[in-house]
């Protein structure tokens, strides 16, 4: 099956909580990992964002300063190679790090109370994006939507690269745009975390099934 039977839930004293999609009634907690942190990942998400909004933002004015070149050399199949190494290493990097952070020690996962689940599932980050703590359709129905979309644009988005490098950069001016083009080895690497590593469907799923068991 491609989809993980044991899932990531949330943070309870200390403990990393989990649930078997097909024992959703009896939750596991297991030691968490040093990287697992959700208090300090609010605020690194924010940063996350400016730096990459400012990083898109600095390629974009360089563009209406052509004349300004902070790179020299052309556009070629060297080119491409680096791209293909960078985006393959900080994928990778990045899928390892979850990974380390939210399963480093679910073989270790043990039952655990109903009470930890619930604090697991409140200060979850997914409920960040929501107004209240409550499953409902409307959420079912983003999360899909998200999750499909950044799916597509982990697929789509390093081949369309790829494609306009080939076909329409070869031979010109490196410019500013590199510095943009050299972090899209992060959207392959978000797709396979929201499909595999932190599915917010599935999470929305499990919470769901527990709570209708009357135990949350």
């Amino acid at each position: 099956m491609f989809f993980r039977k044991v899932i990531y839930i949330g943070e309870s004293d200390g403990q990393a909580i989990y649930v078997n999609v097909e024992k959703p009634r009896d939750p596991l907690a297991a030691p968490k990992s040093k990287l697992l942190n959700t208090e300090a990942s609010r605020g690194n998400r924010k940063q996350i964002i400016l730096i990459t909004s400012f990083l898109i933002a600095f390629s974009g004015v360089m563009q209406l300063f052509p004349e300004t070149r902070l790179f020299g050399g052309v556009y070629g199949y060297g080119t491409l190679i680096y791209f293909l190494t960078v985006w393959l290493l900080e994928g990778s990097l990045l899928l390892v790090i979850v990974e380390r952070a939210l399963y480093k020690n679910v073989k270790l996962a043990q039952p655990t109370s109903k009470e930890n689940f619930r604090r697991a599932v409140d200060t979850n980050l997914i409920w960040g994006n929501f107004g209240d703590k409550k499953v409902t359709l409307g959420k079912k129905i983003f999360a899909w939507i998200f999750t499909v979309f950044m799916a597509l644009m982990g697929l789509i988005g390093p081949i369309l690269v790829i494609s306009i490098l080939v076909f329409n950069m070869i031979g010109t001016p490196i410019g500013s745009e590199i510095i943009t083009l050299s972090f899209m080895g992060i959207l392959p690497a978000v797709a396979v975390l929201l499909l595999w590593q932190n599915n917010m469907v599935r999470w929305f799923m499990a919470v769901e099934r527990y709570r209708k068991k009357g135990k949350l």
